[in-house]
């Protein structure tokens, strides 16, 4: 796939999603929203040509090695918006989308057409001893979208002592060479200690362990040059006083995460889950993501409540993330009658806040 850079060929992606038929059954298909989508188009269109210009511009807190690498930066950090993405990979099982990087890069084109601009930033899940090519981040870069890599853990005792060491630094060396801006979020939900996959990796070194595996990671990194890729500590929403217990320390982490999904269609939830979570962390000088995010009984009530409630009461969140597929429910985006969800992403889209890098700083 070509790997030209992202400036010269957003425009024509854009027209050639546009025309893209929509995937059945998921996106709002009327005419009206199709004429939408059209005004969509020509505004990123006339958006898309500014893009990486404007997030390179975008100053982020430096890392320890920006004055060694400026030709390396780290992704940008809004100052008064947020980038909005998304894991794209409707209806399919989580260990097959999650499975295959190709498969979401080949159905971006239709959210992307859809959504009447590309995506601020695309999950890349991939496994720890499998990581994703270059080759791939370079394709999904050239849509406009920032690769958040989603890396799973293997043993933290065998980072810890060294068995992995090869297998990091070659990785890091991989991402340095691709160049680009990157979100690297590894062992995300390390806080939910129930999961077989978390316990697998914990072992029995608990939090400690974790932490001491993470500093590993990011030493190794910071070793190998890697100054594009900024690190995204990302617990669980779920888990006790807020995965204070896992945190690796300011100095090993470029934002603060978190996962959280609306399951009951609880409207009090950004009250009574995300605020304290966000007060907690905000005192850190981080800036926040929502790593991964999503719902399925009234899409749309969440979806609105987000674009309107991020920007006042969450300032500090300066990326969202949509889970667009299947996993302990199906949180694919639809438009189904009293469920309006695609129609509520879009318009969470078209507001200014949440076009960055395309709109806004």
């Amino acid at each position: 796939m070509s790997t030209l850079d992202a400036t010269d060929d957003t425009s024509r992606h854009v027209v050639i999603r546009a025309r893209d038929r929509l995937r059945p059954g998921g996106w709002p298909g009327s005419r009206r929203t199709q004429r939408l989508i059209a005004g969509l188009v020509a505004v990123g269109i006339l958006a898309a040509a500014a893009a990486t210009q404007v997030a390179t511009a975008a100053s982020s807190p430096p890392g320890p090695l920006a004055a060694s690498s400026p030709s390396l930066p780290k992704p940008a950090v809004p100052t008064r918006s947020a980038y909005l993405g998304a894991f794209v990979a409707p209806h399919e099982g989580e260990t097959q989308a999650q499975g295959d990087v190709r498969q979401e890069l080949a159905q971006i084109g239709n959210f992307d057409g859809t959504f009447g601009r590309p995506l601020g930033l695309v999950h890349v899940y991939q496994s720890w001893g499998d990581p994703v090519k270059p080759s791939i981040l370079a394709a999904l870069a050239s849509t406009g979208a920032t690769p958040v890599i989603d890396w799973t853990c293997t043993s933290d005792q065998s980072i810890i002592d060294g068995t992995q060491d090869t297998l990091i630094a070659n990785y890091a060396d991989a991402l340095k060479a691709y160049g680009r801006p990157v979100f690297l979020r590894w062992f995300w939900e390390m806080n939910l200690v129930n999961l077989p996959r978390t316990n697998g990796c914990l072992g029995g070194l608990g939090s400690t362990g974790y932490i001491d595996a993470w500093r590993h990671i990011w030493t190794i990194f910071q070793n190998e040059g890697a100054a594009n890729v900024a690190f995204v500590w990302c617990p669980s929403i779920n888990g006790p006083a807020f995965g204070s217990a896992y945190y690796p320390g300011d100095s090993y982490v470029d934002w603060i995460g978190w996962d959280g999904y609306d399951r009951k269609q609880d409207p009090t939830m950004l009250d009574t889950q995300f605020l304290p979570f966000y007060n907690n962390w905000l005192p850190n000088g981080k800036p926040m993501m929502i790593g991964e995010t999503g719902a399925t009984i009234d899409q749309a009530t969440y979806l609105a409540q987000l674009t309107s409630v991020l920007p006042v009461t969450f300032p500090g969140v300066k990326a969202v993330l949509y889970y667009d597929s299947k996993s302990t429910s199906d949180w694919t985006l639809v438009d189904t009658p009293g469920n309006l969800g695609a129609s509520a992403f879009v318009a969470m889209g078209q507001t200014p806040y949440f076009g960055f890098p395309f709109v806004g700083s």
